[in-house]
């Protein structure tokens, strides 16, 4: 499994405002809801929002990965948004959240679902990765980042 599996460009968004976690939650599940699935924006913000009553989805270093399963899912899907300004995100860290990546999942679905939040808490570990997101200028530059396999600069050259 990789992102590109469950992202798409147009699920991924340069500029999110919102004022609140609960705000982002909402924005991110209308967003989410046009980009073509077959979801109302209020199932998935039902979903996302209980999901996060169990406990927050921040990772910490500025990341969130809201998940939830949701009835009529057919497979999983992602969707990365940049936030304009950090909202709180009762992230252990207490670090404000910028970087949101929405996950849904069919309901049955439950190894694949863990895959992805492995593949993806493996990837927002790294301050490079966290960074090129940061830094894009726009929705498809933000895709790429997020798609972009990472290269260490730090490793030799081999020879």
């Amino acid at each position: 499994m990789d992102i590109q599996s469950i992202l798409t460009p147009e699920r991924t968004y340069c500029s999110l405002t919102a004022a609140s976690k609960k705000k982002a939650i909402e924005e991110a599940a209308q967003r989410i809801a046009e980009s073509g699935l077959n979801l109302s924006a209020q199932q998935i913000y039902d979903g996302l929002i209980n999901r996060e009553k169990l406990g927050t989805t921040a990772i910490g270093k500025g990341v969130a990965i809201p998940h939830c399963r949701v009835d009529g899912c057919q497979s999983i899907v992602g969707s990365l948004f940049r936030l304009e300004e950090p909202i709180d995100f009762d992230s252990f860290d207490d670090e404000p959240v910028r970087i949101l990546f929405v996950l849904l999942v069919p309901e049955h679905e439950v190894e694949d679902h863990l895959k992805a939040l492995r593949l993806l808490a493996e990837r927002f570990e790294s301050d490079e990765y966290r960074g090129r997101l940061l830094t894009a200028s726009d929705d498809r530059g933000l895709f790429d980042e997020a798609i972009a396999v990472l290269t260490h600069s730090d490793e030799a050259p081999e020879s």
